[in-house]
């Protein structure tokens, strides 16, 4: 049977929101480190635990390491409604405000010299995008397409070049690990896997911790190319859907996802899709059309696993976005108890 896991942000903070969830049926817990830090996640991690034996239920509770990916360093959220404009500074700094606009720093300053006027930033999963205006040496001034809201540490992208610059601090990923060796979590989630070789250092620290201690998050083009290698060395893998977009473009999109879904089945690797599963929650009292009939579709194919994100961590309701993901898991996932498998082409949706 597929099972859930939500992601812990502000919406799902509370204890008792968390053993609720547990009763509607979320088998596991996912907690950022790239968006709290290290002291807060100690104590999300322990009272999910706490609430998973108050209702007398086991959790995963999985660490997803931060990897690579470029972030802006605002603490709070802007809206980019009142105030499109905003400057970037090539710089790690925290928010401000100079000529009457916000200013914002990125985690690698590198990014910078690769922007140029008329470039597209994605911002998060691509539901912000934001044109270069201009650009200095030190810094660029960018302007919201569609307004929106930038919330806190949010991924950026510059569309159609180099997702990032610099690969993963396997050192700092292992110093964290260290300083985490006596908290509650049961494994961590390898973002950006695209070799086998990532995994090791989580491995060496974390490999004993339980049964899926290391899990592989692939959401790159080159992650799906090495998919077979990851997937051999983990303990399951993570089909993050936002970045692997943002990553492949619209047109790859879907061959990219349905050939890691394929490769992890081939090899009877668990796998969960992951990411804006049921957003249209918060614009409509029901789900969107696309998103029931991908869902059903997945969970008919045996997919082992779902992954709620923004619809726990900051949606309106995230009791009611998992509730209806359980009544779907009941209801189509008859053919996984009955042992009938579509075929792995149907995965995303074929």
């Amino acid at each position: 049977m597929t099972t859930m896991i939500a992601t812990v942000g502000p919406a799902t903070r509370a204890p008792e929101t968390m053993a609720a969830l547990i009763r509607l049926g979320v088998s596991g817990f996912r907690f950022s480190v790239s968006k709290f830090d290290v002291a807060e996640i100690v104590a999300q991690a322990a009272d999910a635990h706490a609430a998973g034996r108050a209702v007398g239920r086991p959790v995963e509770l999985l660490l997803d390491l931060p990897g690579a990916k470029v972030r802006f360093t605002n603490a709070d959220p802007i809206d980019l409604g009142a105030t499109p404009r905003f400057r970037i500074s090539y710089a790690q700094q925290l928010t401000g405000h100079s000529a009457d606009m916000p200013e914002l720093g990125l985690s690698d300053p590198e990014l910078g010299a690769a922007i140029v006027p008329g470039d597209i930033l994605l911002v998060g999963d691509g539901e912000i995008a934001a044109r270069v205006v201009s650009t200095a040496r030190t810094h660029c001034v960018a302007e919201s397409i569609d307004g929106g809201v930038l919330a806190p540490r949010k991924g950026v992208w510059l569309m159609g070049k180099s997702r990032r610059l610099r690969p993963p601090d396997a050192e700092a990923d292992l110093a964290l690990l260290e300083k985490l060796d006596d908290s509650a979590f049961t494994g961590a989630i390898v973002s950006f896997a695209e070799d086998a070789a990532m995994l090791d250092p989580v491995r060496a620290r974390w490999g004993g911790r339980s049964a899926n201690a290391v899990v592989a998050k692939i959401e790159t083009r080159a992650g799906v190319a090495n998919v077979a290698e990851i997937a051999r060395a983990a303990d399951s893998v993570l089909v993050g859907r936002g970045d692997l977009l943002m990553d492949s473009g619209v047109l790859d999109f879907h061959a990219l996802c349905t050939t890691a879904v394929r490769e992890c089945r081939r090899l009877s690797v668990p796998v969960v899709i992951g990411t804006q599963l049921l957003s249209g929650l918060e614009g409509s009292w029901l789900p969107l059309r696309s998103e029931l009939a991908y869902l059903c579709g997945i969970i008919e194919a045996g997919v082992d696993g779902l992954l709620l994100a923004t619809e726990t961590t900051r949606g309106s309701d995230p009791l009611r976005a998992a509730g209806l993901m359980a009544d779907l898991i009941r209801r189509y996932g008859f053919r996984q108890q009955a042992g009938h498998h579509l075929p792995a082409t149907t995965a995303h949706g074929e």
